[in-house]
């Protein structure tokens, strides 16, 4: 992951964990749900985050991804979604897993090219987002660029 995603996925992650998840706003919620998929992308763990995610969250990263504009991405995860909701079906215990592999590596196939686009278009989200600028007050007394 990009060290601009990295830094942005932090910054979310602290204030979740220090103020909690009423502390985040629905566009930072958007931009860690995307960083929690370029995470899983990066450290090749996007079979556990497709396995254990909660379905709601697989689609919250779909809608993180269409918020920052990369709509082809939010398809692949929308699709994603319904694959996994279709292995979770009643009866299907034992071949799940196989197929949560494949969809693991189809998902990743697909979203190893987009993945620089993807994080431009995070970091670019954030850097319009009104909500995540600081106030005239807050830099009262930051250094001031040269």
């Amino acid at each position: 992951m990009g060290d601009a995603v990295s830094l942005v996925a932090g910054a979310l992650r602290h204030k979740l964990a220090l103020h909690g998840a009423a502390s985040l706003t629905r566009v930072e919620w958007q931009m860690l749900r995307v960083s929690t998929l370029l995470h899983a992308l990066a450290s090749l763990s996007l079979l556990r985050l497709i396995s254990d995610a909660p379905l709601i969250e697989l689609t919250g990263i779909a809608e993180g991804l269409d918020a920052i504009g990369a709509a082809e991405a939010s398809t692949l995860m929308h699709y994603t979604v319904r694959e996994v909701t279709a292995a979770n079906a009643p009866g299907l215990g034992a071949a799940r897993r196989q197929t949560l592999v494949g969809v693991a590596d189809r998902l990743r196939l697909a979203l190893v090219p987009m993945r620089g686009g993807i994080e431009q278009l995070l970091v670019d989200f954030a850097f319009r987002q009104p909500e995540l600028m600081p106030d005239e007050g807050e830099l009262v007394g930051a250094p001031q660029p040269a």
